[in-house]
């Protein structure tokens, strides 16, 4: 009877360790790709923030 809880308990724990890992998959590259793209684009809205200031004091 033991034996039997012993198992079932296992299989279970096995199955919910998988079902919580399944999101982690992703490839660090990618959010390296992210960072670097955000900061592209933080840049290049600094930029046209600049060139708007530039625009309106002349």
């Amino acid at each position: 009877m033991l034996k039997k809880w012993m198992v079932a308990l296992g299989m279970v724990s096995v199955l919910m360790l998988a079902a919580c890992n399944d999101g982690d998959d992703e490839d660090p590259a990618d959010d390296e790709q992210m960072e670097e793209q955000e900061q592209d684009q933080d840049q290049e809205q600094d930029t046209d923030d600049r060139e708007e200031d530039t625009d309106q004091s002349e």
